[in-house]
């Protein structure tokens, strides 16, 4: 571990007290004495990359950057320690229940290692659903990881705004578009980095707020709420222009290392009403109705403001609907989902 205050490459015995052995003064954070093993330096880096180009960024998005680690962790398929160590014991009772110890131990044993076998065969088949969730609740994070490093520090990391003090602004007053967003901290990202002044976009939590007559652009997380939102949006918003900011679970399912989270809860009857009113394809449908999502707050500022530019540009250019914006405002909307 490298000292935030002096950059000295410490040694566990270094470490003493939860100060700095060389310059004496205080870490905020031991990365095992916290659920998502961060540490002073950690910290440092994560608000780096989430301010570069001197974007601000929210508590959510640092949130969600502090537990990346421990969450690609929990999305893995493998047994984790708690089969591990049954396989170690079974191993062991049957070494020495056959090398002069009780024959019944070795029985015992291979009945473990028979028991652990069934049960990683089980989870690697998708029988056994295992919830995925950042390690530390929001507002936990917020008291200990923020708070603690203000206290230290004397101030909050460098470039955070935490999304409840941010206050709407006037909106536009000819807006180009406007961007719809059920996430507030979303909305607090694109506020605090002036994309209403940058684009000419309004900014909207719910279809009532949006401006008249403006093309509509849907940021939205990859998941069975954010579907339905998206969905539910443009049968309301039908006769206007709708473009899909994402994120969508195709695109998840695509990409190298995404954010995930999975909830126990099974929601058919939803999945059954996204089947029929959506494009969503079978894969995109199971991948949701296993309890799969990814959060929009999970993208960094600069990744959030690139859409923003993208969809800005796409509208600017005149034009039809295409083919994918034709196919969504044909969709019936006879039935509605299970709340």
């Amino acid at each position: 571990m490298i000292c935030p205050h002096c950059t000295t490459n410490l040694k566990r015995r270094d470490r003493t007290g939860g100060r700095c052995g060389t310059c004496k003064k205080p870490f905020v954070f031991e990365p095992k004495a916290n659920p998502l093993a961060l540490h002073d330096v950690k910290v440092r880096r994560l608000t780096a990359k989430l301010a570069e180009g001197g974007l601000w960024y929210t508590t959510t998005q640092l949130w969600y950057a502090a537990a990346r680690k421990t969450n690609k962790a929990s999305t893995g398929v493998t047994a984790g320690c708690g089969i591990v160590v049954p396989i170690i014991i079974g191993s062991v009772m049957i070494v020495v229940g056959l090398t002069g110890g009780p024959e019944p131990l070795a029985v015992v044993g291979v009945v473990l290692l028979l028991i652990s076998a069934t049960i990683i065969v089980l989870r690697l088949a998708g029988v056994f659903k295992r919830e995925v969730a950042v390690n530390m609740p929001l507002p936990q994070f917020r008291k200990e990881i923020i708070g603690g490093w203000a206290r230290v520090y004397g101030k909050p990391p460098g470039g955070i705004v935490d999304e409840p003090h941010v206050r709407p602004g006037p909106p536009p007053a000819q807006p180009a578009f406007a961007i719809l967003c059920p996430d507030l901290s979303v909305l607090a990202c694109l506020r605090v980095n002036d994309v209403e002044r940058r684009f000419a976009a309004a900014l909207a939590v719910n279809v009532a707020e949006l401006p008249a007559g403006t093309p509509v652009a849907v940021l939205h997380d990859a998941s069975l709420d954010g579907e339905v939102f998206l969905a539910t949006a443009r049968h309301e918003l039908r006769g206007r222009r709708v473009v899909d900011l994402g994120l969508r679970p195709r695109s998840i399912l695509a990409a190298k290392d995404p954010f995930k989270l999975r909830t126990k809860a099974r929601q058919p009857e939803r999945i059954a009403w996204l089947k029929t009113q959506t494009d969503l394809t079978p894969k995109e449908l199971d991948w949701l109705g296993d309890g799969w999502s990814s959060p929009v707050a999970a993208l960094r500022p600069a990744q959030l403001l690139a859409r923003v530019e993208k969809v800005a540009a796409h509208l600017r250019k005149a034009g039809a609907p295409d083919r994918d914006e034709k196919a969504a405002m044909a969709v019936g909307f006879m039935t509605w989902p299970g709340q």
